[in-house]
């Protein structure tokens, strides 16, 4: 879990079944909410019996981790002496493998709430798990003289933990190891005068729990019993099992009560005896045998490394967390949506500002090529009623018009086919009579793609603004002014056209 403090009994809040849990849902609803207003609580990272862990920004953008006791707890004079000795007992290590708690007050809710730094990367039963289950030799002596020089330091200031285990040993991407969660840990100082610890009551994880912490024996609990729980680590590190396996936890504690450790070779036969007898001594049922002190112990993790290598375990490579690890610091990002091309079913606001977004009233391309496509088809077909009703050739059969030229043709202009196309002209357009031998040419029917111009296939926005510019004058023949004007109401239309001096046909306008 990516968090700066760990609880004994924190789990993966993105599991499925944890939303049918209260706390959970309880811890939910705090997202969002800032505390004294500074501490604005970004990200649940996990959930446990006593707290609750987020991902936070100070209201000055630096990032922290903030555990809330549940406030059902709050009311309990003895949670919350226990809780407010956690930041006591971390600062007092003094070392840079305990997380520092930077702040403790009381939220809104009268909930109390520590403040420490956040961390990037997983704790090592995360690790262990997601690398199949066990860990190499080498990675479980790492991991073991940086936890050991942590103790080491806590021990010497009074300060003993009294729940090491795989889930409270944290590992940073850059492969520095931090010692989550000291909620239990006994601290010299608030020891005197006043029992901290009921005697009797068993406080800890009964799995990585040494015997006499087991039968609540906690006059006897010291460093020693901090060393019981490294070896239990180790041991489950190595061979992917508890040192004391039972179906429910009242059976987990009682083999811790009463039953030895099984030498660490009889589950893993292959295991070098140098690191077997590292972890068989920190086991050994009797304090006495076992490691006189965390720096002695430090002293066998890192002979036994050397005598695998022949070379002093600073030399190892160290666990790091791969980036294939999401850091869940940061909580679920908003993903960025994609650009998207705006539809007239569904116009798409710009992120740009000042950016313009068609909407509803510039027509979709495909209508605009279709009504481009009509239009042609009705002048032809026009063109072609008119030809054939008068008995006149056909200008694909006509010596005068064989001679034109494709090249020679001009193409129809752009702001006459957009007008069309934009649906502007309500009577049928003008036609230039230089335009028709290139219509009348022994070419297949066109399809209604293959008619569209360029100037038609425009962007609709521009159709829409040409279909709006003053339209243009009609298109008149070369030749038609020198042709003598009809009587009035008495057109000339037989036949419908002139024929200029090039042998060229000229229809006339009002004709058609």
């Amino acid at each position: 879990m990516g968090g700066g403090i760990g609880d004994s009994d924190s789990d993966d809040p993105e599991v499925v079944t944890q939303f049918l849990d209260p706390l959970t849902v309880q811890a939910r609803t705090r997202v969002g909410q800032t505390l004294k207003g500074k501490w604005r609580l970004d990200v649940l990272l996990g959930v446990g019996g006593m707290a609750a862990v987020y991902g936070a920004t100070h209201r000055n953008g630096s990032r922290v981790a903030v555990k809330i006791l549940h406030p059902e707890l709050s009311t309990n004079a003895e949670v919350r002496s226990r809780f407010t000795r956690e930041g006591h007992a971390a600062n007092a290590v003094g070392h840079d493998g305990a997380v520092k708690v930077i702040d403790d007050d009381a939220s809104e809710d009268g909930s109390l709430y520590l403040v420490t730094e956040l961390l990037d990367g997983e704790t090592l039963e995360d690790g262990r798990v997601r690398r199949g289950g066990r860990l190499s030799e080498d990675e479980v002596l790492s991991i073991a003289d940086q936890l050991l020089d942590v103790l080491t330091a806590a021990h010497a200031k009074g300060v003993v933990h009294r729940d090491i285990k795989p889930a409270n040993i944290f590992l940073t991407r850059s492969g520095q190891l931090k010692v989550l969660d000291f909620g239990i840990a006994h601290l010299r100082e608030f020891s005197t005068g006043t029992m901290a610890t009921k005697a009797g009551s068993a406080m800890g994880t009964p799995a990585f729990m040494s015997p006499e912490q087991a039968r609540g024996l906690w006059n006897e609990v010291d460093g020693r019993s901090d060393l019981w729980s490294v070896g239990a680590t180790m041991w489950q590190a190595l061979t992917g099992q508890l040192v004391h396996d039972g179906r429910t936890t009242n059976e987990e504690l009682l083999s811790a009560m009463t039953k030895p450790a099984p030498p660490l070779a009889s589950v893993l036969p292959d295991v070098s005896p140098a690191v077997a007898h590292v972890v068989d001594r920190a086991l050994a049922f009797e304090k006495e045998k076992r490691w006189l002190s965390a720096q002695r112990m430090q002293e066998g993790v890192r002979r036994a490394y050397h005598d695998r290598h022949g070379k002093p375990i600073t030399t190892a490579p160290k666990m790091t967390v791969p980036e294939s690890v999401p850091n869940r610091t940061l909580g679920p990002t908003p993903s960025v949506a994609a650009a998207k091309q705006p539809t007239t079913a569904r116009p798409v606001a710009s992120s740009q500002a000042g950016a313009k977004v068609p909407t509803l009233s510039t027509p979709p391309r495909r209508l605009v090529v279709a009504v481009a496509a009509g239009v042609v088809v009705l002048v032809a077909g026009i063109w072609a009623l008119s030809a054939g009703h008068h008995g006149e050739p056909t200008a694909a059969s006509s010596p005068a018009s064989a001679p034109t030229s494709h090249a020679a043709t001009p193409e129809p202009t752009t702001a006459t086919t957009a007008s069309v196309t934009a649906g502007a002209e309500k009577t049928p357009p003008s036609i230039a009579a230089t335009e028709l031998p290139k219509a009348a040419e022994p070419t297949p029917e066109p399809t209604p793609a293959a008619t569209a111009t360029p100037a038609v296939i425009a962007a609709p926005r521009a159709a829409a603004e040409l279909a709006a510019a003053p339209k243009p004058a009609p298109a008149v023949a070369p030749h038609a002014a020198t042709e003598p004007a009809p009587p009035a109401g008495k057109p000339k239309c037989n036949p419908p056209y002139t024929i200029d001096s090039t042998g060229k046909k000229h229809f006339k306008i009002e004709c058609l």
